[in-house]
């Protein structure tokens, strides 16, 4: 198997501290043994050609607390990334230690929702970030986005990573396409609010049946009274990941509520892939949508290929249920946010220009 050289430059941990790696390849494991590094900052390791790597430098103090490399304000930073090839080596440059405090001061570089509102829900209250373009009032046409922490600044994102989400939306208002966004924030109840089905990561308890039917009977008749009627074919429902799934299941749970479906690389693999058994009894014919992957998303560039190929799939299943299935590959794209902030700007372009044709 090839060798990798994994090379680190990092700032002093505590001191005493063990310095290892881990990442997809380990299951991002907390145990150092087997994986720290040298004296010098560097270790070797066998891998298999053709993985794909996301890795991160972890810390091991002597009173056995475990912190992760940060960004240069204490909060999370994305991980190092790698496609094995042949013998390598990778720098990893490690800006900072996580502080517990979530990046407090990183500067921003994509923008801020307009407001934040709380709306009542069965698990408690709801935020709802809103962000529509200056000066444009009335039923614009709504997107809804799921993991609403992650598509705006990267304040709350995940790993210091957003969307930009207002940003892309700014670009088709000024080309004359505007549109409002109501964001979803979701804490660490995602697995069983996005996943309909019951599997180990929400418990086998899903709650996904009462999140969209929330979305239909509670957030949107609370948007339509404040910003006016919009109707179903100029409403938009869009996600990532489980976000994806839900995205396809509470359109297709409810037909006719969403005009446009987004679904970003899509997670349908819980319950050994139940999501495609229950497609086979749902439809709506006057649906569009928009179904993508990277084709770096998997831990080797043989899986990526096998998603692609399952997205292929996924797509000839949709095709008689619904009215138009857009499909896209992103070159070069891994699962993440960077990923899908690449692929947004067209999705809206797709979405908000059929409007008005």
């Amino acid at each position: 198997m090839p060798r990798v050289l994994f090379r680190l430059h990092t700032p002093p941990p505590t001191p005493g501290a063990v310095l290892f790696l881990t990442g997809t390849h380990r299951g991002w494991s907390d145990e150092p043994e087997g994986w720290t590094f040298g004296p010098d900052g560097t270790l070797t390791a066998e891998l298999p050609q053709g993985a794909l790597l996301n890795v991160k430098v972890r810390a091991l103090s002597p009173d056995g607390t475990v912190t992760e490399e940060g960004d240069a304000w204490g909060g999370r930073a994305p991980a190092h990334r790698l496609v094995v090839h042949g013998d390598t080596t990778l720098d990893l440059p490690v800006a900072g230690w996580q502080d517990g405090q979530g990046g407090r001061g990183r500067p921003a570089r994509s923008a801020p929702p307009r407001e934040t509102v709380a709306l009542a829900a069965p698990w408690g209250e709801q935020p709802v970030r809103l962000w529509w373009p200056q000066g444009a009032e009335g039923n614009l046409p709504l997107l809804i986005l799921h993991d609403g922490q992650n598509v705006f600044d990267e304040g709350p994102s995940f790993a210091g990573e957003s969307w930009d989400a207002a940003g892309a939306a700014q670009a088709l208002a000024d080309a004359g396409f505007p549109c409002r966004i109501a964001a979803l924030p979701v804490n660490e109840e995602r697995s069983r609010r996005y996943v309909p089905f019951a599997f180990e990561l929400n418990g086998f308890e899903s709650g996904a049946d009462e999140y969209a039917d929330w979305l239909r009977g509670t957030l949107l008749p609370h948007l339509r009274e404040r910003f006016g009627p919009v109707p179903p074919q100029r409403v938009a429902l869009a996600g990532s990941s489980f976000g994806g799934l839900i995205t396809a299941y509470a359109g297709l749970r409810h037909p006719s509520t969403y005009g446009t479906l987004g679904v970003f690389s899509p997670a349908i693999w819980p319950a050994d892939f139940a999501f495609l058994r229950w497609l086979e009894g749902r439809a709506d014919p006057h649906a569009r949508v928009w179904l993508d992957m990277g084709d770096h998303e998997g831990d080797s560039l043989e899986s990526a290929a096998a998603l692609v190929s399952l997205t292929h799939d996924l797509a000839s299943r949709l095709r008689p249920k619904v009215a138009e299935v857009r499909l896209t590959v992103g070159e070069g794209h891994w699962h993440d946010e960077p990923a899908w902030r690449e692929r947004l700007p067209e999705f809206l372009r797709w979405w908000l220009m059929e409007l008005e044709a």
